[in-house]
């Protein structure tokens, strides 16, 4: 039976038919559970990171399976073997290779609930939940993921110091020198200066000395006339 449909369900068997009578010898008789996630489609895909958590609820028919083994495994590259990481029913765990996996199962309502914490990379891969058959040691796969773990982003914490430099701002004025130059400087600084303050001394001479002779001459003509008038 190949693309199983979730109305497929029910119990088949198989056996010796004869023509004549007719009637069926029965060889074997199963109960077929198919569950939404194994109709003939693929794998679910799961995708998760380095650090999560993976939970997973499988349902069966309870009133069928109630006491039988309950398995979560994961497949091999050839996808022709499973290999178990537990089997357990409702009261005895008998396989589990993983601590940090865990199978729940609830008889009541027929739900089992898978549960990876940790997850690392190499957790990735193809797993199945579903009802052992320790007889044959096969499993009736009732849900198959494709589980994908990428790693967690590291983020790179850069630490800053706190500490501010603080350049000190020097505002270096310049002062402004408004100090008047001495007179002695300029004229020491120019020679025209010095010629024209020559020229200016000497003249001052020639004044002076023309205000004196003038004097004289004026007090020796006053002299003489009153020498006239007395004789």
């Amino acid at each position: 039976m190949s693309e199983l449909r979730v109305e497929d369900s029910g119990n088949y068997s198989c056996g010796i038919y004869y023509l004549d009578i007719p009637l069926i010898e029965v060889i074997r008789t199963i109960s077929l559970q198919v569950s939404p996630g194994s109709q003939g489609q693929g794998p679910e895909e799961v995708n998760l990171q380095e650090g999560q958590t993976l939970m997973l609820r499988c349902r069966y028919n309870p009133q069928i399976r109630e006491r039988s083994w309950k398995m979560w495994c994961k497949w091999r590259e050839n996808r022709r073997w499973c290999d178990d990481l537990i089997i357990s029913n409702s009261v005895i765990i008998r396989e589990h290779q993983d601590p940090r996996d865990s199978l729940q199962d609830d008889p009541n309502t027929g739900i089992m609930i898978i549960t990876m914490s940790e997850l690392r990379v190499k957790d990735s891969g193809s797993y199945s939940c579903g009802i052992y058959d320790s007889v044959r040691n096969t499993i009736e796969v009732i849900r198959r993921i494709s589980l994908q773990i990428s790693p967690a982003p590291t983020f790179r914490t850069i630490k800053h110091s706190q500490t501010t430099t603080e350049t000190p701002v020097t505002t270096s004025a310049t002062p402004l020198v408004t100090s008047r130059p001495s007179h002695s400087s300029i004229f020491a600084s120019s020679p025209v200066i010095q010629v024209l303050c020559g020229l200016i001394v000497t003249k001052g001479l020639i004044f002076t000395a023309l205000v004196v002779l003038l004097r004289k001459g004026t007090s020796h003509c006053e002299l003489s006339q009153n020498q006239n008038g007395l004789g």
